[in-house]
């Protein structure tokens, strides 16, 4: 079986994701919920099988903070840096899109979506697109991201 096939992995990130490279979603946003930081270079270092148990973690899985502090003193000889500044919560508001999902979609040439369909998101997906839509450069997963939630409209202009 695939890992993506019993892990919480979008299909946007199978390719990146998939052997757990990089790291997915469903972590960056229980980092960020924690208010835990772990480098890419870190995360690599990580044995599979520690990669595993952290990406098993479902988004907003209460064990994730203790599992990935202990997974860090153990395979990376310290404890995981705590965030100084919190996590941007653009995406907790269900009244108005964020920003940089407005500057995304004029990028990729989409029509943004309603801010009814934005409120019926869950929190993670509302969470994914804003991370995706952090950057002044269209972002190469935010078009497929948007497709996969259903969000995609007719390109702006028709």
């Amino acid at each position: 079986m695939h890992l993506y096939q019993r892990l919480p992995i979008f299909v946007f990130e199978i390719e990146a994701c998939e052997n757990l490279k990089f790291i997915t979603m469903a972590i960056r946003f229980n980092l960020d919920r924690n208010a835990q930081h772990l480098s890419l270079a870190d995360w690599q270092r990580l044995p599979q099988a520690a990669r595993e148990t952290l990406a098993s973690c479902g988004p907003g899985d209460e064990a994730f903070a203790a599992r990935l502090d202990e997974i860090a003193r153990d395979h990376l000889g310290q404890a995981v840096a705590r965030s100084v500044d919190p996590a941007p919560t653009t995406w907790q508001d269900t009244r108005a899109l964020p920003p940089g999902l407005l500057k995304q979609c004029e990028l990729a040439d989409l029509l943004p979506p309603d801010v009814g369909d934005w409120a019926t998101l869950t929190p993670f997906r509302r969470y994914v697109l804003t991370k995706l839509s952090r950057r002044d450069v269209l972002n190469h997963c935010f078009v497929p991201a948007m497709l996969e939630f259903g969000l995609a409209c007719a390109p702006a202009g028709l």
